[in-house]
């Protein structure tokens, strides 16, 4: 997973727009530790600051006045162990023959190798393995024989098999991609005369603009001097339908998104909320406080609390220097990331049993852990709860869990998972009451990673997504 942000003024002004960037990325730095970059357009002079770390580390008053233009591209990348390295950094820029462009995206190809064998045929080089570096290769070769960005676009789109969000930036556009699937989220707003794209509208309600809408699955916006338009890749449907067909990583919900979110018409905070009291529901305790994981699980723990009638209050604290665990590239990394992460108030739990709800349990890491740090401070009991189901199948569409070795529910009865973890009782939501937490949701959702169903494919070639058998 991915941050994506783009600005750009369509009165051709250049003052605020390297701020409004940088405070547009800031906002979802939720969304990705590893890296962050700017890209902007001076009147077709493209430059580009991007470096590994968080956003406010790479960036200052300094740069940012170097970064003058029109319009920016940016990009917080998270853990992947599919693209790493310094060469996986973007914004990604681009020379052709249509010009200067850059791009950010929030992509997984699932025909990656067989597109990039094909293009080295005819003749193209790589530099790096990601996906944007290909995205902007097949679209420079199909802009050569078509009439427009736009088209040329579209024609990418036919071409490629999996999930994405793009925001480009040519020399005189900025342009917004939600894959036909939906599964990646992309908004448009607006702001005096600068149009904005972001990942969640999170980032709007920092720099204070209008949220319009969510882009439709399968649909181009295009912004420039002369308004904003919009091309659909299924263009004999209707716009309700388009909605309707699409399904947004269930994930979002869960766990990705920030909770001041909304999301395809469903608030963040009020599902993980809904989700708890189903949970509180569907696995009831005996205990005497419950406490949310920081920070995902909060917003369920309180739902959870009011469901039971049981007081909600604060057992860990969290180091904010530390960044997400789940999205981490190694387990390594993850086990030393959870060490550094969570601090326990002894007092608080010291001789209590104590209800803990955490988003989900994936690899079981974070949450073994945490279990041992309530225990070793005086919990009497810990009972766990999750707000999203048993994770049973591994993700080909980014989430970070793309090997089914690594999701004990795979292998294990849930019995055996509370055992591995150290719990003394463990309950997981169901998924049909996850999806009805969803509430005015706009579209259906992909939850391939708990029931099997990948609705956007699989790699065809792939050992890293497999049917398992579970119990």
């Amino acid at each position: 997973m991915s941050g994506l942000f783009g600005v750009i003024d369509t009165k051709g002004s250049s003052e605020g727009i390297a701020k409004t960037a940088y405070y547009g990325v800031f906002s979802l730095q939720h969304r990705g530790q590893e890296s962050a970059g700017i890209a902007v357009n001076n009147n077709g002079t493209f430059m580009v600051h991007k470096a590994p770390g968080q956003v406010a580390d790479i960036f200052d008053d300094i740069t940012l006045s170097a970064l003058n233009g029109q319009c920016a591209v940016c990009h917080a990348r998270g853990g992947s162990d599919r693209e790493t390295g310094t060469d996986a950094i973007q914004p990604i820029l681009i020379k052709s023959s249509a010009g200067n462009i850059a791009m950010s995206s929030d992509s997984v190809i699932l025909n990656a190798d067989e597109l990039r064998d094909n293009l080295k045929s005819m003749g193209a080089i790589f530099q790096t393995n990601i996906d944007s570096e290909l995205i902007l290769s097949l679209f420079s070769r199909n802009r050569i024989g078509t009439d427009s960005c736009e088209e040329a676009l579209l024609k990418t789109m036919k071409d490629m098999k999996g999930v994405y969000a793009l925001v480009l930036m040519t020399e005189n556009k900025l342009i917004g991609v939600r894959d036909p699937h939906g599964m990646r989220p992309l908004a448009l707003a607006k702001k005096g005369d600068m149009y904005m794209f972001s990942s969640e509208n999170c980032a709007f309600d920092a720099l204070d603009a209008e949220f319009i809408r969510d882009l439709e699955p399968g649909e181009i916006v295009s912004i420039s001097k002369d308004g904003v338009k919009s091309f659909y890749f299924e263009a004999d449907k209707t716009n309700e339908q388009r909605v309707k067909d699409g399904n947004v990583c269930i994930f979002e919900y869960v766990y990705v998104a920030r909770p001041d979110s909304v999301i395809d018409n469903t608030s963040i905070f009020d599902s993980r909320y809904r989700a708890g009291q189903a949970l509180a529901k569907e696995h009831p305790c005996d205990c005497d406080l419950v406490i949310g994981a920081p920070d995902s699980g909060n917003a369920a723990a309180l739902g959870f609390a009011d469901g039971l009638g049981v007081p909600y209050g604060m057992g860990l604290l969290k180091n904010r220097y530390v960044g997400r665990t789940f999205i981490k590239s190694t387990q390594e990394q993850r086990e030393l990331a959870v060490r550094m992460k969570f601090a326990v108030l002894k007092t608080a739990v010291a001789g209590k049993r104590i209800a803990i709800v955490d988003d989900s349990l994936v690899r079981g890491t974070t949450t073994k852990h945490i279990i041992r740090f309530l225990k070793d401070n005086g919990a009497k009991e810990v009972h766990v709860r999750l707000a999203s189901p048993e994770v049973k199948f591994p993700c080909c569409y980014g989430v970070n869990a793309s090997k089914g070795t690594d999701l004990p529910a795979t292998r294990m009865s849930v019995e055996e998972i509370r055992d591995m973890i150290g719990a003394d009782s463990l309950g997981y939501i169901s998924l049909d009451s996850l999806r009805a937490s969803l509430d005015g949701i706009h579209c259906g959702t992909c939850s391939a990673c708990f029931d099997g169903n990948y609705v956007a494919g699989q790699e065809e070639s792939s050992d890293s997504v497999h049917n398992v058998e579970y119990n």
